[in-house]
């Protein structure tokens, strides 16, 4: 006769045996009580485990054959966020790359696919829709607005067009306009350019509103991406998040 402990351990064995493998995250973001936080939050759900946590763009106590999902930052270090989504790509090329805490879905969006991210998470969103969002893109599902892939789409087919022709301008960018663009694009506001430039900020917001006139957009980002695209900055670069907020 069968004892009943050995059945019990018969049917355990078997559940273990058929149980899936738990989904492997790697946690990026400066911010340590972010990181301690959420590596809490996830290590309560069924099927998670976290097996990396770090400040760093790539987790030294990571194999990157190990990691199924990535969790970038973006909330806390905005500039760092599209170098880390990169520099993740680059390391775990089998893992799925997540975006945690963007503010709306606006054209950032579309920088990090292309960076390459495969889904993102908004600021406000609840564990359970982060929870969600990892194990659709761990089953290679990638969840997005029609908003974010129609500004995906877009960007794939500007990549696909010749590069364009510097704006011919009626009223040519002064000297002085041409630093002050440059500075715009390091991520500089207006106090610190009049403080760079010995000028006073009025003088700066002056020839921010002559740069915008003269390449005829309304944002200082559309003005830097402009110079880039057309040859006007002669070193591409990132468009710092934040430019519009330090005006």
């Amino acid at each position: 006769m069968v004892h009943p402990i050995h059945c019990w351990l018969w049917y355990l064995g078997h559940i273990w045996l058929f149980m899936p493998e738990p989904i492997r995250i790697a946690i990026l973001s400066g911010d340590r009580m972010f990181r301690e936080v959420l590596t809490l939050m996830l290590a309560g759900r069924v099927g998670l485990e976290v097996i990396a946590v770090a400040g760093e763009a790539e987790p030294a106590n990571a194999d990157p054959c190990t990691v199924d999902v990535v969790l970038v930052d973006a909330a806390s270090e905005p500039k760092l966020a599209l170098s880390r989504v990169r520099a993740a790509w680059a390391r775990f090329r089998e893992a799925q790359t997540v975006v945690l805490g963007l503010a709306r879905e606006d054209e950032s969006v579309g920088e990090y696919v292309e960076a390459g991210a495969h889904a993102y998470v908004l600021q406000g969103a609840s564990p359970e829709g982060l929870v969600r969002i990892v194990r659709d893109v761990h089953e290679r599902k990638s969840p997005s607005s029609p908003r974010v892939l129609a500004e995906v789409l877009r960007r794939i087919a500007s990549l696909s067009r010749p590069p364009a022709a510097p704006p011919r301008l009626s009223d040519p960018l002064t000297p002085r306009e041409e630093e002050i663009l440059a500075l715009l694009a390091r991520g500089l506001g207006n106090k610190e350019i009049c403080q760079r430039l010995h000028i006073t900020v009025q003088t700066v917001k002056n020839h921010v509103h002559a740069i915008l006139t003269k390449l005829q957009v309304h944002r200082r980002r559309e003005a830097v991406r402009l110079a880039y695209e057309t040859g006007l900055l002669a070193e591409p670069g990132e468009i710092p998040e934040t430019m519009e907020k330090k005006a």
